[in-house]
């Protein structure tokens, strides 16, 4: 059983994100052999969790843990609560954000896995006083086949 890997609560890699918000990698592409990776991410009130991008790399998958996040789609917004899932295939359009009037958190899936290093970059560049303009937030997601629209 060398190969399972197993996450306990309070565990996981902790990083910083933009507006006050925090990312865990729960597991990351280094443990699952690149097929997958779990991230939880928690972002305040009114704070946009991303800008409409495509992936062009990677399927993402949010289970929204708590709040309403405002995921805006091809065929318009859509608001998810706390015990729904979003699956966004390859290629596909997307953006969300938390539209509560409270934090929210959401589990991602990420497959295959490596986007996870794109969170890596944000809390990097936090940690070393970098200002993370829009233009500079799309130069990070560009690194991870990622266009943002």
């Amino acid at each position: 059983m060398t190969d399972v890997r197993m996450i306990r609560p309070g565990e996981g890699e902790r990083l910083r994100g933009t507006a006050g918000s925090s990312y865990t990698v729960h597991l990351s592409g280094e443990q699952t052999g690149g097929a997958l990776a779990v991230v939880e991410y928690a972002f305040p009130p009114g704070a946009i969790g991303a800008a409409p991008h495509i992936h062009r790399g990677h399927a993402e998958h949010f289970h929204i843990l708590e709040g309403d996040v405002t995921f805006d789609l091809a065929d318009g917004e859509t608001t998810v609560g706390a015990g729904g899932t979003v699956s966004v295939p390859i290629g596909t359009a997307h953006g969300f954000r938390n539209t509560s009037d409270a934090w929210a958190r959401c589990l991602f899936l990420l497959t295959p896995a490596g986007y996870e290093g794109y969170f890596r970059d944000i809390h990097r560049a936090l940690e070393a006083g970098e200002p993370l303009a829009p233009d500079r937030l799309a130069a990070l997601r560009a690194a991870y086949a990622t266009e943002t629209l």
